[in-house]
């Protein structure tokens, strides 16, 4: 079996480890600290919660998605929902169904997966104020078997028409909840910053702030050579090196790309970085339909700036070579041409840098005649 797992939460002998984070974590987590945990996207923050909740005895995560989050109403069903998933692993799902009642919720069999999903009458609209309810709900569970709280992409919860007052709600309830560890992880720099680094958040300086940066390489490296040799496969560091490169040191990213390594290889097979086009191609080919679909929402002008953002790596957008190469005349053209591809999550500026979200999609542009 392919052993390379990407876009979902690894646990135990798939977790490339951290142990001075792990080490962090479960610290803050039993002495009740709560931490904001930033990083890229698919850097591996939230396997790493994950691990670290695990780590600690006696204790459950209690994680919340807020990805994409858009009302207020979402926001407390998710909540409610993470509530029900914790409660439902202790055999207590009859007692938080009476204090969850006025949202109707059942739970029904996914015919597809198999799994158990959790739903609630739609005609219920919850607003803001039902956070702190949700909240009292965590604290009397969390004095049965101790709890951490995760928010994932905490971010998003700037979506909210009303986010000041889901942001103040939240503070309100959390800073007397002192025995319960709360976790944000978010991974758009700049709103995480807004929520915990400005004087006017409610969130100001409320965490302890935690970097989940790129895994050392040689750590990262042995790690992968480890699971190619699990099918006696060999890989040349040489070939790891180009695998970073081209992943930016993205773990996730360079997860996808050795799993299209071993599809693409046989038992025994010694791997080098001349293995690697082949492998891009078996994921521009998964990929493609998804490529396509974001070229559908790009002006001529905005797909001109982002090929020359592939194919002319480290020129500077308003530079004049990048000008000439992308056939715009004016600096402003390119930055408002730049600014509505961010919009889209298409590209993401990193230390005054633009960069590509998905690495693979930018290799696709260079690779393609546009």
């Amino acid at each position: 079996m392919n052993p390379f797992k990407y876009g979902q939460v690894v646990r135990a002998g798939d977790f490339c480890p951290r142990p001075q984070l792990l080490k962090e974590i479960r610290g803050f987590i039993a002495s009740g600290q709560n931490i904001v945990i930033q990083g890229e996207r698919r850097i591996g923050k939230t396997s790493l919660i994950h691990e670290a909740v695990r780590s600690v005895r006696r204790t459950r995560i209690l994680y919340v998605d807020l990805l994409e989050i858009k009302t207020a109403d979402a926001l407390c069903k998710r909540i409610a929902k993470a509530i029900i998933a914790s409660e439902n692993q202790d055999g207590f799902l009859e007692r938080i169904f009476k204090k969850l009642s006025q949202l109707k919720p059942s739970v029904s069999v996914d015919p597809l997966t198999g799994q158990p999903t959790i739903s609630f009458d739609p005609a219920v609209r919850l607003q803001p104020d039902s956070i702190e309810g949700l909240l009292d709900i965590i604290a009397s569970t969390h004095k049965r078997k101790s709890v951490v709280v995760v928010f994932d992409e905490f971010q998003d919860i700037l979506n909210l028409k009303d986010c000041r007052e889901a942001l103040a709600l939240l503070r309100g309830k959390i800073q007397f909840q002192t025995n319960v560890p709360y976790i944000f992880a978010g991974s758009i720099r700049n709103k995480m910053d807004e929520i915990f680094n400005d004087p006017d958040s409610a969130f100001f300086k409320s965490a302890i702030p935690l970097t989940v940066g790129p895994l050392d390489r040689k750590r990262f490296g042995s790690f992968l050579q480890e699971k190619f040799a699990l099918g006696k496969r060999h890989i040349d560091p040489a070939a790891i090196q180009r695998l970073f490169e081209i992943a930016v040191d993205i773990s996730g990213d360079i997860q996808q790309l050795c799993e299209a390594l071993w599809e693409i290889t046989s038992y025994k097979d010694q791997i080098t970085d001349e293995n690697i086009p082949k492998a891009m191609s078996l994921i521009f080919a998964r990929e493609s339909k998804g490529y396509e679909s974001i070229l559908v929402l790009l002006t001529g002008q905005q797909l001109r700036c982002l090929v020359g953002l592939a194919k002319l790596d480290g020129v500077t957008p308003q530079s004049k070579a990048f000008l000439q190469a992308v056939g715009i005349h004016l600096p402003g053209s390119v930055k408002k041409a730049l600014n509505r591809t961010e919009k889209l999550k298409i590209i993401f500026q990193y230390q005054g840098k633009y960069r590509f979200v998905n690495p693979f999609f930018k290799a696709w542009l260079a690779y393609r005649d546009f």
